[in-house]
């Protein structure tokens, strides 16, 4: 065990020694619509131009500039050009050519009339250019864009839609990514029911294992259940082990310092090199971290919204590490507070917010909480409002730093 790992360490230390014990997973090939929510594991570049040649950005007549400077004049029809036909002749001093969206502009044209600035005449044969058009107007350049060789895409990158056309555009079938880390849940704790069963007294439903199997899968890992078990050692042990099978293990409640909190022992049965065991965070002040071999171990707290907080911070970061993401914490934001914020834990405080725009500037309403059991107001919650460790309050008014979650687009973040 690494000297020192009772020690009760700041949120930033804490997350560096996470991300510096954790390994990145090799690559492996998808292909491009399996490819979604992965994190690229290569620089893309372009194979080609884009535009790979002139093309026209309206429906209109391809023209030339010059013949339309005194409009209105009327040009001779010579062709249509529709997209994905190459133009079989070039454009002569007097002549307009038909020409669609996203058709290879010809050879001679310098500009395209919008169709909405010209009349037919003539049964079409001819076409009045009922405004002149500056050289140049609606074409979209070769390589306007991007030039063959340029990079598009960076590896670590986690693959969006709008990344999808990218890569399509640039031929990229295939790609290599960061394989998905496989995540093994353990939930422990006497009083802790499945969610199917209406608790007796004393006993509340376990939300923490779909929670943060649901976490972990947000964040691209494949998580599996490995139940609920008693405050009992050689039960606790028998899952752990099983859960070593995986890349991560996650356990939930146990990590505490009470009579039935006996993760760490355990962990110790199985050679865990724990490296902390307390982080100065609100919620979730006890969290354990560990390696034993290349598989991670995280104890988290037993509330839930501890849990939650926790494996925001710490969890997905290493998921996504492990992944090849270069981007892995929560965005980070400062906010103007419309209520007040308390924070008395002497730890860096995490309270539920919901963040919006309003009047060009970033507002946070924190959210009334009942404490870190309190999954409902977390639910409502777009943002997690920041109190640094020693920061007793911050007034209406004040800015202060704000975690984005997941769900910040998703809700409508009316404060």
């Amino acid at each position: 065990m690494v000297v020192g790992y009772r020690a009760v360490i700041l949120v930033d230390k804490a997350l560096e020694i996470v991300l510096g014990h954790t390994p990145v997973l090799p690559a492996e090939e998808v292909d491009l619509p399996s490819a979604v929510g992965r994190v690229l594991a290569e620089d893309v570049h372009a194979d080609l131009d884009m535009p790979p040649f002139d093309r026209s950005a309206m429906d209109g007549y391809a023209v030339r500039a010059a013949d339309v400077a005194r409009a209105p004049v009327v040009l001779d029809v010579v062709g249509q050009i529709r997209a994905g036909h190459w133009p079989d002749r070039a454009l002569e001093p007097g002549q307009a050519i038909q020409i669609m969206t996203g058709a290879p502009v010809p050879a001679g044209a310098t500009a395209v009339q919008p169709v909405e600035k010209t009349r037919p005449v003539e049964g079409g044969r001819r076409v009045e250019m009922l405004a002149p058009v500056e050289p140049g107007a609606h074409i979209a350049r070769q390589g306007a864009e991007v030039r063959a060789g340029d990079r598009l895409v960076e590896r670590g990158r986690t693959i969006d839609p709008a990344t999808v056309a990218v890569l399509a555009a640039a031929g990229k079938g295939r790609l290599r990514v960061g394989r998905r880390p496989t995540l093994a849940m353990l939930v422990t704790g006497d009083e802790l029911v499945d969610v199917w069963e209406t608790p007796s007294r004393g006993r509340i439903r376990n939300s923490n294992g779909y929670a943060v199997m649901a976490q972990a899968r947000w964040a691209g890992a494949e998580a599996r259940s490995l139940g609920v078990v008693p405050d009992v050692s050689e039960r606790i042990a028998d899952a752990v082990r099983d859960g070593f099978r995986d890349d991560v293990l996650v356990i939930s409640g146990g990590v505490s310092e009470g009579a039935y909190d006996l993760v760490e022992e355990v962990l110790a049965q199985f050679d865990v090199g724990l490296l902390f065991t307390k982080v100065a965070i609100k919620p979730g002040a006890p969290l354990v971290f560990g390696r034993r071999g290349d598989k991670l171990v995280f104890g988290l707290p037993g509330n839930p919204v501890s849990a939650q907080v926790t494996f925001d911070v710490f969890v997905r970061a290493a998921l996504l590490r492990m992944q090849g993401a270069t981007v892995v914490s929560r965005p980070r934001v400062e906010v103007e507070l419309l209520d007040s914020v308390k924070n008395r834990s002497g730890r860096q405080a995490h309270s539920p917010a919901r963040v919006a725009f309003e009047a060009g500037r970033l507002v946070a309403r924190p959210l009334a909480s009942q404490g870190s059991a309190d999954v409902v107001a977390h639910a409502q919650a777009n943002a997690l409002v920041i109190l640094e460790a020693g920061q007793l309050r911050a007034e209406a008014g004040e800015k202060v730093p704000a975690l984005l979650l997941g769900n910040f687009l998703e809700r409508d973040g009316s404060a």
